[in-house]
């Protein structure tokens, strides 16, 4: 979740991380107005906000994997289908082709959006650990 919020358009995304549970809100959510909670939901003390970086990162992502692509005529329509407005949907789209490269892909912009995450957090001055039951 924290990957998705850091990804978010900075213009409409964002969110907070509730220090104490790790638990991630995102922006839209302390939109909808005060619930029970609106007296803890104020302690500066216990949320960290996350910034929306946009999605320079996941672009970028989508040009690494294609490098990776060894049929040809595949990052080739991968390639074209990444140029302009669009690119995420067409590049998915042409994936959507090839379940084998589809799979791969999520893998891997799903370890790079982790890294990510993990490495926004040191830069906060926080040390991700694995929960008790892993």
């Amino acid at each position: 979740m924290l990957a998705i919020l850091l990804e978010g358009d900075p213009a409409e995304s964002g969110g907070r991380i509730d220090r104490s549970t790790g638990e991630c809100r995102p922006a839209f959510t302390d939109e909808l107005g005060p619930g029970p909670e609106a007296e803890e939901d104020d302690d500066p003390e216990r949320w960290l906000y996350v910034p929306a970086l946009g999605s320079r990162a996941g672009y970028r992502d989508m040009e690494l994997f294609i490098e990776e692509v060894e049929d040809a005529a595949l990052a080739d329509r991968l390639r074209i289908a990444i140029g302009g407005r669009g690119a995420f949907r067409r590049f998915k789209d042409v994936l959507a082709g090839d379940k084998r490269a589809w799979s791969r892909y999520h893998r891997f912009g799903d370890e790079r959006q982790r890294g990510r995450a993990r490495a926004w957090l040191a830069e906060e001055g926080y040390c991700p650990r694995a929960s008790p039951s892993s």
